[in-house]
């Protein structure tokens, strides 16, 4: 298992998730504000929820889904249910491991697509 994040740091990114519920704001936008890498919130937001969730410090709300989806043949996708909270894991071939919630599994497709595009009209 990894080592311990320092108290005050996860005291700090507690504060940035529960600011960013209060703020209204999307991760992406509340994230632009804050000046802090989204990836890093999204981590943070789901090491918070585990530790809460092993400490017996659940606050009662159903508890978060993990859906994975594996490689889709030729390239396809694959339609897979979820519940809600849930979060798509994404395994690149590098070992490379990205989960993304749901409700930001649009933008981040289309943001994936871009940066694709991009690199093949540098490359």
């Amino acid at each position: 298992m990894g080592r311990m994040a320092d108290p005050e740091l996860a005291s700090l990114w507690r504060e940035r998730v529960e600011g960013q519920v209060r703020s209204g704001l999307s991760v992406a936008e509340y994230c632009r504000r804050e000046g802090v890498s989204a990836g890093s919130f999204y981590a943070w937001r789901r090491r918070l929820r585990a530790s809460r969730a092993t400490s017996g410090k659940n606050t009662g709300r159903r508890g978060s889904q993990r859906v994975s989806v594996g490689r889709a043949s030729r390239g396809g996708f694959v339609q897979v249910p979820l519940a809600v909270e849930s979060v798509i894991d994404v395994r690149f071939a590098d070992g490379t491991l990205v989960s993304v919630p749901v409700e930001h599994l649009a933008a981040t497709l289309q943001t994936l697509q871009a940066s694709q595009l991009e690199g093949a009209t540098n490359g």
